[in-house]
């Protein structure tokens, strides 16, 4: 059956007080996701801006094109 001699204890290793703390995998997952998160906000923010400036450009276009409509219309009016 079941023998206590049988198994070894494990010995504890020295841990110097100076040492940084240990890697963690819960916080590298976290830092992760959160690197992750801003990647995404980051994202929406340059394809809202993208949308914006094109949207910005066309308006741009048809004020110059109104602009040079008035244009013509003042220079054959003379």
């Amino acid at each position: 059956m079941f023998n206590p001699l049988q198994f070894k204890k494990k010995k504890k290793r020295a841990v110097d007080p100076n040492a940084p703390p240990r890697p963690n995998l819960l916080s590298q997952d976290k830092k992760l996701r959160e690197t992750t998160e801003a990647f995404d906000r980051l994202h929406k923010l340059v394809s809202k801006q993208a949308e914006e400036i094109a949207s910005l450009k066309t308006k741009y276009e048809s004020m110059q094109s109104s602009v040079n409509q008035i244009l013509n219309y003042l220079r054959k009016g003379k």
